[in-house]
């Protein structure tokens, strides 16, 4: 292994450690895990209603101009025929 491999080792693991042994592999810490149950609810989720009062007002006046402009696509498309 080179040297600068080596150097990394052992900063990372305190020994210079081949990547394919055990030692080099280190649980992940406990605290980055959220220990919830996942069906808490104490932590109830927003309702659709919710969610749709939060969003900016230009979110609606671009999906009514998206859906406008795929009706027509829609429409044109069936005269053409």
């Amino acid at each position: 292994m080179p040297s600068a491999r080596r150097l990394e080792r052992v900063r990372a693991y305190g020994r210079a450690a081949d990547a394919f042994e055990t030692v080099a592999w280190r649980p992940p810490s406990a605290a980055r895990f959220d220990m919830r149950v996942a069906n808490d609810p104490a932590t109830p989720e927003p309702t659709l209603r919710e969610l749709i009062a939060d969003l900016p007002g230009w979110v609606t006046v671009v999906a009514g101009g998206v859906v406008a402009a795929l009706m027509g696509a829609m429409l044109g498309g069936a005269l053409a025929i």
